[in-house]
C-alpha cells in the first residue's frame, strides 16, 4: 500500500460479485493506491472460495467464509465439513451467518440449525464471526446468549440505541455502512453518538447500501471513505481519525496486524 494520510477498512465487501466483473482490477488498484483494505465476506461455498482467491491474489483484501441464512436450506454435514476446509486454507473470520426472517429464502428452523453450527464452528477455530440479523431480533439475541460468549459484529446494524446497547452487552461490534448517511436514519446516528467508538466498524456491504450521494448505484470499498466522514460529523471529529480508529478496531476484531 502506498503512503496515506489515513487507512480505510471495509468490513463487509462482495467484490466477488458479478456486479464487479467489469472492473473488479481497477477497483483493487484504486483501493491499493487509496490505502482501503477491505474483508471479502463470502455467502455460500462457491463466494467462498472466491474470497479466499481474492486475499490470496491481494495484501490488502482479507477472507471471511460462511453460509449466508439464504443459503441455509442448502447445507449439509458435507458442506460444513468442506467449509471447515475452506475457514482452515487462511480466513481470518466465518460468515455472513445468522437469520434472515424477512425474505424467509430458507426455513426458519434450517436457518437457526445452520446459524448455530456456524457459530460452533468459528468458536472451534477460534474465528470472529460476521453476522446478519433481518426481522428475526428475538431469536437472533437467544441463540447468541446460548451459544456465546461471540466474538462477533452485526453487519450492517442500523437500529436504534436500545438495540446497540444489547449488542454491546453480548461484546459485538457494530458494523456501519452507508445507510447512516441516509436522511431518514436519524436513530442510527443517535445510537452512535452514544456507543464506544471503539466498538465500531465501518463498510460497504458492497455492491449494495450506497451511500446517500450514490443512491441507485453500485457501491464499492472506495465509498467506504464517505461512511468515515458521516461518524466524523457525528462524533465531531477529523475523519482520518475516524479512519484510523476503526481500522485499528478491526485489526483488532480479526486478530490481524495490516
Amino acid at each position: 500500500m502506498s503512503a496515506t494520510k489515513a487507512r480505510l477498512f471495509d468490513a463487509h465487501a462482495h467484490l466477488d460479485f458479478p456486479q464487479f466483473d467489469g472492473d473488479r482490477s481497477l477497483i483493487l488498484s484504486a483501493m491499493r493506491d487509496q490505502g482501503v483494505y477491505a474483508l471479502n465476506v463470502g455467502v455460500d461455498l462457491p463466494s467462498s472460495r472466491a474470497s479466499l482467491a481474492l486475499a490470496a491474489a491481494h495484501p490488502h483484501i482479507l477472507a471471511a467464509c460462511g453460509v449466508h441464512p439464504h443459503e441455509a436450506k442448502t447445507v449439509s454435514e458435507a458442506t460444513l465439513a468442506e467449509l471447515e476446509g475452506l475457514l482452515r486454507q487462511g480466513a481470518v473470520a466465518l460468515g455472513e451467518c445468522g437469520l434472515d426472517f424477512y425474505r424467509d429464502l430458507s426455513p426458519r428452523e434450517k436457518q437457526i440449525q445452520v446459524f448455530r453450527a456456524q457459530l460452533r464452528l468459528a468458536k472451534k477455530l477460534d474465528l470472529p464471526v460476521i453476522l446478519h440479523e433481518r426481522a428475526a431480533w428475538p431469536e437472533f439475541l437467544g441463540i447468541l446468549r446460548e451459544e456465546g460468549p461471540v466474538r462477533g459484529v452485526l453487519h450492517a446494524f442500523s437500529g436504534d440505541l436500545v438495540r446497540a446497547q444489547e449488542a454491546l452487552a453480548l461484546g459485538l461490534y457494530l458494523g456501519i455502512g452507508g445507510p447512516v448517511t441516509y436522511p431518514k436514519n436519524e436513530a442510527l446516528r443517535e445510537a452512535l453518538r452514544k456507543v464506544p467508538p471503539q466498538r465500531v466498524l465501518l463498510e460497504t456491504d458492497c455492491p449494495y447500501l450506497p451511500p446517500q450521494p450514490f443512491r441507485g448505484q453500485r457501491n464499492d470499498p472506495l465509498k467506504v471513505r464517505h461512511v468515515a466522514e458521516a461518524l466524523a460529523r457525528i462524533w465531531a471529529r477529523p475523519w482520518e481519525e475516524v479512519a484510523e480508529l476503526t481500522c485499528a478496531n478491526a485489526q483488532r476484531f480479526l486478530g490481524v496486524k495490516l
